[in-house]
């Protein structure tokens, strides 16, 4: 019966193909696992549990509420509505939007968030082919930005389930025996984007693996996953090369006129979640437009405006606000350039005889 059962028709449908989005999550899945390496490496055991439970929690509440959406809207039985999120692609919306929060994040916030996403940016709209805004970054906006005295980087923050991670795995067996690295101390440390506002920075080989606080993924990972993606013709590449080009432009203009050394792009292009929200966001066949001319004008707006933010010292991280900006001016985007349609002349008429 679910078989049967349409979800809302939109035109944008058909650039969703199930074999590219299946290949996306599995991409994703390895770049999850990495990060919790990542985070061992860099912080403790503790750490990497945590973003495996994060992970855990936001795949589970933003399925369940998608199927608890829709068998209320279409009047089906948990069963069927499984079968039809099979196309809202929830577990994707969970893991970028798990990868793009702070690990201090309680779990009950992640789990929130997870679920504020995915209603307020994907499901009442219509699911996720009227998604106006990426319904991950909505979850991330409401996160960073609603609960900002429980959200704090790599520190836990004071709460129930972060207090008996701590009291069960912050000890010398897991700090000292188990560890593979700890080279950062998760209440003292700053951001690879904090050190450049600082005018300091990392060793450029370390930001570029990806192995220093407050970057999402590794640049040589996301680098090959982006190059994977374009060779096998998962995602369309107009909107993340526009993005990328102009981002850069904007870094080499900025270093010129402020005297930086001219690696400066470069360490912005790395640090951060500029790359990890191009590859898996900014090509989103939905919330992007459909016109080569929008997908451009998405790009150089999106890229530029990222750099200018960046600038700013009360966000250091202006990627997730430039991309919902432009999220919400797509369907302007789509209008504008949208394809006429040949007019066909009336054949003329022949005269009586």
């Amino acid at each position: 019966m679910a078989a049967k059962i349409m979800l809302w028709p939109s035109p944008r449908s058909k650039f969703v193909k199930p074999k590219n989005m299946e290949l996306i999550y599995k991409l994703l899945l390895v770049l999850s696992g990495i990060m919790i390496l990542n985070n061992y490496y860099m912080y403790s055991f503790m750490h990497a549990l945590k973003l495996a439970l994060m992970i855990l929690v936001a795949i589970v509440l933003t399925v369940e509420s998608e199927i608890l959406f829709y068998s209320h809207n279409k009047d089906v039985n948990r069963k069927e509505a499984k079968a039809l999120i099979t196309k809202s692609y929830p577990k994707i919306t969970a893991l970028i939007y798990v990868l793009l929060i702070p690990i201090g994040t309680p779990l009950w916030l992640v789990g929130l968030g997870a679920i504020l996403g995915a209603f307020l940016g994907k499901l009442i709209f219509g699911g996720f082919a009227h998604m106006v805004f990426h319904s991950s970054l909505v979850g991330v906006l409401f996160v960073t930005l609603g609960w900002t005295q429980l959200v704090d980087g790599v520190a836990f923050i004071s709460s129930f389930d972060n207090y008996v991670l701590e009291l069960i795995f912050d000890n010398s067996f897991f700090n000292e025996t188990l560890s593979i690295g700890s080279v950062f101390d998760p209440s003292n440390m700053t951001t690879s984007l904090g050190m450049l506002l600082n005018n300091d920075s990392y060793q450029f080989l370390d930001v570029f693996l990806g192995i220093v606080p407050g970057i999402v993924g590794s640049g040589l990972v996301l680098a090959l996953i982006f190059g994977f993606l374009l060779y096998k013709k998962a995602i369309n590449w107009i909107a993340p090369v526009t993005t990328l080009g102009a981002f850069l432009l904007t870094a080499v203009i900025i270093a010129i006129v402020k005297d930086y050394d001219l690696i400066f792009p470069l360490y912005q292009l790395f640090s951060g979640s500029f790359l990890f929200v191009l590859i898996f966001v900014v090509s989103d066949p939905i919330t992007t437009p459909i016109p080569t001319k929008g997908k451009i004008i998405f790009g150089l707006v999106a890229g530029s405006l990222t750099m200018f933010i960046r600038q700013g010292v009360q966000y250091e991280e202006g990627v997730i606000f430039a991309v919902l900006f432009m999220n919400m001016l797509t369907p302007l985007l789509n209008q504008s350039f949208k394809a006429k349609k040949p007019v066909k002349k009336a054949p003329p008429k022949k005269e009586a005889v």
